[in-house]
């Protein structure tokens, strides 16, 4: 499972490389920084829906004016109550800035994704002798996350935070999987609250 997470995470890093390398010479400012979140479960449970999802990822932010931005991230996801379950997303957000982003203010914007969810499912088949025989599949779904983002985000020129909300809908949600007479959907609700204290940026003002 580790060969797969870092397969995964590298593909996405990849792809946020190449766009970041795309779009700098467009760019106001630009930046990387790691983001830690928790967010809503992936899956709904009987039990207790409100089971939280840590989450981390790695995002490439750039401004195209004092007041418009944008940021690409790749996030890997893991659901509380089932280890088992694990999601890989890259989201796509727009940001507008109530003040000047060259030093910290707030925003609000919108994003959508794609999110791919793995979960690793132990069954039961019935085997030639009669017996019921345990075995592992890996069962997968593909949905698209869309909503609202609000935060707070210092200027890209150098170190910089930020703090988020973002709340929205799971397009496609619904069953990931069947075992052993269990059905496992996917929960249609995407929110996460996360921050990121990791970020490095610089100006492209002048070039």
């Amino acid at each position: 499972m580790g060969q797969q997470i870092g397969l995964h995470m590298r593909r996405l890093g990849g792809a946020l490389f190449l766009c970041a390398t795309a779009t700098t010479a467009h760019a106001q400012a630009s930046g990387f920084n790691v983001t830690v979140a928790y967010a809503h479960g992936l899956i709904q449970h009987d039990v207790f829906e409100g089971e939280t999802s840590p989450a981390v990822g790695l995002a490439y932010q750039h401004d195209l004016s004092q007041r418009f931005g944008i940021g690409l991230e790749a996030v890997l996801g893991f659901d509380g109550f089932n280890s088992a379950v694990r999601s890989y997303e890259g989201i796509y957000s727009a940001k507008y800035f109530f003040s000047d982003n060259e030093g910290t203010t707030g925003y609000i914007g919108s994003f959508i994704g794609v999110q791919s969810l793995k979960a690793e499912v132990t069954d039961h088949v019935l085997g030639s002798n009669g017996y019921s025989i345990p075995r592992t599949v890996e069962a997968s779904k593909i949905q698209v996350p869309i909503g609202i983002r609000v935060g707070l985000r210092g200027g890209l020129d150098g170190y910089f935070g930020e703090l988020f909300v973002q709340a929205g809908y799971a397009l496609g949600n619904g069953i990931l999987y069947k075992a052993d007479g269990d059905i496992v959907k996917t929960t249609p609700l995407y929110f996460s609250v996360g921050g990121s204290f990791l970020g490095f940026g610089w100006d492209h003002k002048g070039r």
